[in-house]
């Protein structure tokens, strides 16, 4: 697996969060969060293979920084020091809009993780690949193992649920941008999303789980991008089981109950945002 030559092909899933608690300030500077991360089938493509010298990352996005503040470069250099030669091309196919909500950047550098042990024969098992991709960023954890999973901590203490898979999604993105950093220092803490409730109610497939589902950080991201309530609102007239804001936005989500209704909630938003998409959970 190791010789001159190999290449990878590794599929970086996006995530929704379907439901997001803001509980607190820690000490370290990060908020206290719980809340359920979903894994999705819209994703992001990388191909790895050997270099001749040091690192070297392509992208078809122009927009996309390729420095060493790229969650991909800092997975790299997670993982340089544990191999003879760290030479590595990466050529990234983009396709998770940037600054989303939806965990694009994570999602590439979990699979970066996953690629380069392959490639270079590492043998690191998942726990091991978690704990090094919780120092990248607050949720490359999840994307290791994917799913479902109640996320908190500051994002990265990790409990997988029964996998919530195969529901219809509806994916709404402005165009517009607000930054992380904006929204978490806007937001109240208060822990008023019933998260355990939901999930409860979630393995189960019962449908009162779906009012449940909730993001604290919408009020702030609202307040931002007004259009963002009028969005949510649209999705529930159109039949979505839930429609809430993934991450700090500004992404917004719908969740359907059969495909055919997704598909028409597509018909109907396909022409009036610059990113509208039908994808589903996996």
């Amino acid at each position: 697996m190791t010789e001159d030559g190999m290449e990878l092909e590794v599929q970086a899933n996006a995530k929704v969060n379907l439901a997001l608690d803001i509980l607190g300030v820690r000490e370290d500077g990060y908020h206290d969060l719980d809340g359920v991360m979903q894994e999705i089938a819209l994703h992001d493509t990388l191909t790895i293979e050997n270099g001749r010298g040091g690192f070297v990352l392509f992208c078809d996005h122009p927009h996309l920084k390729l420095d060493e503040n790229n969650l991909i470069y800092k997975a790299w250099n997670a993982l340089r020091d544990r191999t003879a030669d760290d030479s590595v091309i990466i050529e990234l196919e983009k396709r998770i809009p940037l600054s989303a909500g939806l965990g694009g950047g994570s999602a590439d550098a979990a699979a970066t993780l996953v690629g380069l042990n392959r490639l270079w024969n590492l043998g690191l098992g998942d726990e091991e690949l978690i704990k090094i991709a919780g120092g990248i960023d607050s949720d490359t954890a999840f994307f290791i193992r994917g799913g479902t999973q109640r996320a908190q901590g500051r994002g990265n203490i990790l409990t997988p649920l029964p996998r919530f898979s195969q529901k219809p999604l509806l994916l709404i993105n402005t165009g517009d941008t607000i930054s992380s950093r904006y929204v978490y220092d806007r937001v109240e803490p208060n822990g008023t999303v019933p998260v355990s409730k939901m999930i409860d109610l979630l393995q189960y497939d019962n449908l009162k789980a779906y009012p449940l589902m909730r993001n604290h950080m919408e009020s702030v991201s609202f307040d931002s991008i007004p259009k963002l309530a009028k969005i949510k609102k649209e999705l529930e007239e159109s039949g979505a089981l839930a429609a809430l804001m993934s991450g700090s936005g500004p992404t917004m989500f719908g969740i359907y109950e059969t495909m055919e209704q997704a598909e028409e909630a597509y018909e109907r938003f396909r022409d009036q945002y610059s990113f509208v998409l039908l994808t589903r959970t996996v």
